[in-house]
């Protein structure tokens, strides 16, 4: 007789032998979503050269020391492939002015000085569309077929006043290198006088504590990185983030993209943020080597970290313990709404396609969620992939599984939503 955990390592085993086909297109799927690394070549170009631009001779603002660095998902390696041409890659940039505080600038003076640089950049580059303008930052739109916009965020050092509040909440201090206060048209009275209250933001510390979350795996791949460049000796801090794909990465991407096609057939307007996405994702994930496992396990415990403080749900800014990225939903309750009805329809269409051996009919599955033109691409890139082999058996439910949902093996099914949910 079979003692209980040999079974549970034999029935385990046999889930992945059983789902090679289901794991395959998962990996495929993934690597179609990826951003060419040319495009991630062009984004480095484009923030270095407005950076040389804002230092020039003839420069308003080459005095007050003007940094150019890249946020957002091309820092964090996580932007999808536009699905159609008539959609743009969202680069964000920072130009943090260093030389500059807040009590020494008006929000409304920084914007202007930042726009009448960009008018200038758009003019010496031959951009065609105009400056435009939003409540936090500034757009230059390049020309038709280059399919990139860039929102420029201008900023001023915000590091000591962001190191006291992370102090006061305990929290770990390093993550403040590099915070910033930002403008926002919006606060009418703080944005057109002298004062201490500017906005603040932290996309260097989000991306340090993103890294943080699956800093094995991104080693691992930056290592590789080296080693196959000849570069045994170099530190893998020297491998950007998006040099590198693992399976955090990967999974955000897949569920980025769900995200978008599930919205577009219900609501667009309620879509989740990807800064949610991303903050919830990065929480689940607890070092999982597949991106099938990752999603699994995502997907499972992504509502874990929703806080409820008096009502109001939080999902906390990892490097802001003040800041609600969720603080939407009290005003809207139909977006919180909208969140756990689109998990439990990820839940249920990734769940339904694990039991399948055959990775030509989990893409077939998950055409209908992530479009036909993403899976017949994957399916094309299984076809061509030398060395690779799509399991052909017959579906076939595995460990007993006959309904629809996502395989934890031993672990019991965590709820769908908290508790309260309605």
């Amino acid at each position: 007789m079979i003692g209980t955990q040999n079974r549970y390592k034999l029935e385990r085993t046999a889930f992945y032998l059983g789902n090679v086909g289901y794991n395959i297109a998962i990996e495929k799927l993934a690597e179609e979503l990826a951003v060419p690394q040319d495009r991630f070549d062009q984004a480095e170009s484009r923030y270095k050269d407005l950076g040389e631009f804002l230092h020039r001779n003839e420069s308003k603002v080459c005095d007050f020391d003007p940094e150019v660095y890249i946020q957002g998902s091309f820092a964090l390696g996580t932007p999808t492939k536009p699905a159609s041409s008539d959609e743009d890659y969202d680069l964000d940039i920072v130009v943090v002015f260093r030389s500059l505080t807040k009590m020494s600038i008006k929000q409304a003076d920084l914007r202007c000085l930042l726009k009448d640089e960009l008018k200038a950049y758009r003019k010496e580059r031959g951009i065609h569309n105009e400056v435009e303008e939003s409540r936090r930052c500034c757009t230059l739109v390049y020309a038709e077929g280059a399919q990139f916009h860039m929102d420029v965020l201008p900023a001023v050092p915000n590091e000591a006043n962001m190191r006291m509040l992370l102090s006061s909440y305990l929290a770990d201090e390093a993550l403040a290198d590099g915070a910033i206060a930002i403008t926002d048209s919006d606060e009418t009275t703080a944005y057109n006088i002298i004062t201490d209250n500017w906005p603040r933001s932290n996309p260097r510390g989000f991306a340090s504590w993103f890294k943080s979350r699956q800093i094995e795996q991104l080693n691992e791949r930056r290592r590789a990185v080296l080693d196959a460049q000849g570069k045994v000796t170099a530190s893998v801090e020297d491998v950007p983030v998006f040099r590198v794909r693992t399976p955090l990465q990967s999974s955000i991407m897949i569920l980025k993209r769900h995200r978008d096609e599930w919205f577009a057939e219900k609501d667009p307007d309620l879509k989740v943020i990807s800064i949610i996405l991303t903050t919830l994702s990065s929480h689940a994930y607890s070092g999982e080597n597949q991106v099938s496992d990752a999603i699994a396990k995502i997907l499972r415990d992504m509502h874990l970290t929703i806080e409820q403080r008096g009502g109001v749900s939080w999902i906390v800014n990892p490097t802001d313990p003040t800041e609600n990225f969720a603080d939407r939903w009290e005003k809207y309750p139909e977006r919180r709404t909208a969140f756990f009805r689109w998990l439990e329809a990820a839940r249920q269409e990734f769940g339904a396609v694990q039991k399948f051996s055959d990775s030509g009919i989990v893409l077939n599955e998950l055409s209908r969620s992530l479009g036909n033109p993403l899976t017949e691409a994957a399916r094309s890139r299984i076809s061509s992939s030398a060395g690779s082999r799509a399991v052909s058996a017959a579906p076939a439910a595995v460990g007993g599984a006959s309904a629809p949902g996502l395989v934890f093996g031993e672990e019991e099914r965590r709820p769908t939503e908290p508790k309260g949910f309605g």
